[in-house]
This record gives structure tokens, C-alpha cells and sequence, in this order.
């Protein structure tokens, strides 16, 4: 089953995400958008879509992953924090089109994209990593640093609440609101933009202005300490707790 369609539409790609309930990442949907993402290079740009009605993702699979040992969780891990950076360093402009909720791991793959467009509406966006009494990888703080400044960033993290769309947007989170039935067309025809300019000259830009960024998230890398937290006593409690509320909802 494919979890990951593409679409062309004038030499934009629409990557759409459709992993039932929620978008949420597994090692198969991780790949998979990577795959789908690294056979691109020659599109003029890319748009990452959500096939789900006011979802984006709503971040990893812990149903999934909360069982996980600590080298599978490991790999897990290496392999999210590579598709975010891909997304980041892609050289095309990537725009991501939100209709609705993009929380955790879902808003840190949209956060890697040069610019997000969100659907008006109830979508809210957030980290909830705290709640669970984990950390954000400290990688993936880095497109949060970059796009809307250590501040925003620390809050966001640290609070794990949801902002809703007019926040969001008063922060940088996202760069555009629209209409939701228009947010596809809008989106694409934001990216048809973008690769109308220079594409040498837009990726050049791009990798000055996020050199420093993908130098510290190659560096945090290195002996972060999220596992740690991850496999905690607290951490195993909260997990466990979410994953039997999350059932209990499908029930």
C-alpha cells in the first residue's frame, strides 16, 4: 500500500501524504516520502500536500513506535531526522500546504519547507514532545531557529501547547492563510512562482541562508540525549498513557 502519491501539475511535484488516521509518520511513510522527494531533483519545485480533510500529519506513530527497542528507536530516529533534512536542503523551493493540524513530528517535516501556506479553518499547530515527557531531538529545533527565531522556538518547544491558525501566522510559523478549498491551487501556484526566478540563483540563496542552521543540526546530532528521555520511566508512563487514549478513541 502506498502511502505517498505524486502528481505533476507544470513541472511542480504534489506529494501527497494519505496514511489513515492521521498522517502519522512510520518507518514505511518515512521512506517512502523520502523516496518520493529524492526522485524529484528535476522537478522546478515541489509541494508537499496532505490527502486527509483538516489534517496535515499529526506527527510519529506512537501506537507503533512505543514498542520499539532502543536500537530500532534509534534507527527510527536517524531516519526522520535525514528526511527533515532533505527537505531542508532540497534545492527546488518546497512549499507545504496545510489544511489543518500539523503537530510534533508533522509540523517539524512542514517546518523544513522553504514556506507553508495553511488552510483558514481549526487546524492547530504545536510540539507536544513535552507532554510526553520527551525532548525535541535537538536537530529538529534547527527549521524552527531558522524560520521563526529562538525564542518562538523555546516556547513552542518547552510549552507543547497548540496555536491556532491567526497565531501561527503572526509568528512566521506559516506564511500564508487562504481559503481551504483553494489551498492546493494556491499552494502550487506559490511554488509555479518560486521556480519561475533563477534556480541556481534561489538554491544558491538558500544554502548561504541555512548554512548555519544545517551546520548546528548536523552538529546536534551528536550525543543528543533524546533516547535518553525517550526510554525514562516518566517518558515510558506518559507514552503508554497517550498510546491507550489514542486506542481509546478508535474503539
Amino acid at each position: 500500500m502506498s502511502f505517498v502519491s505524486i502528481e505533476t501539475r507544470d513541472e511542480i511535484a504534489i506529494l501527497t501524504l494519505n496514511r489513515p488516521k492521521a498522517n502519522a509518520f512510520s518507518p514505511e511513510l518515512v521512506a517512502e516520502l523520502s523516496g518520493a522527494l529524492a526522485g524529484q531533483a528535476k522537478a522546478r519545485g515541489v509541494v508537499l500536500a496532505s490527502g486527509l480533510p483538516g489534517m496535515f500529519s499529526a506527527g510519529w506513530d506512537l501506537p507503533l513506535l512505543v514498542g520499539r527497542d532502543r536500537r530500532g528507536m534509534e534507527q527510527f530516529v536517524a531516519a526522520y531526522c535525514d528526511l527533515v533534512r532533505q527537505i531542508f536542503v532540497f534545492g527546488p523551493p518546497v512549499v507545504a500546504a496545510l489544511p489543518g493540524h500539523a503537530i510534533a513530528g508533522g509540523l517539524i517535516a512542514a517546518m523544513a519547507a522553504d514556506e507553508r501556506i495553511a488552510a483558514d479553518g481549526k487546524g492547530k499547530f504545536g510540539l507536544s514532545e513535552v507532554i510526553l515527557g520527551v525532548s525535541v531531538p535537538a536537530c529538529l529545533m534547527e527549521p524552527f531557529r531558522h524560520v521563526v527565531g529562538a525564542r518562538h522556538m523555546e516556547r513552542l518547544a518547552a510549552t507543547g501547547e497548540n496555536i491556532a491558525v491567526d497565531r501561527a501566522l503572526a509568528i512566521g510559523l506559516v506564511d500564508q492563510v487562504v481559503v481551504a478549498g483553494e489551498l492546493l491551487d494556491r499552494a502550487v501556484e506559490r511554488a509555479r512562482f518560486l521556480a519561475g526566478l533563477s534556480a541556481a540563483a534561489y538554491a544558491a540563496i538558500k544554502v548561504r541562508s541555512r548554512a548555519a542552521a544545517i551546520a548546528r543540526f548536523d552538529q546536534a546530532r551528536n550525543h543528543d540525549p533524546f533516547l535518553d528521555f525517550w526510554f525514562s520511566e516518566d517518558a515510558r508512563f506518559r507514552l503508554k498513557d497517550m498510546v491507550a487514549r489514542l486506542k481509546g478513541r478508535e474503539s
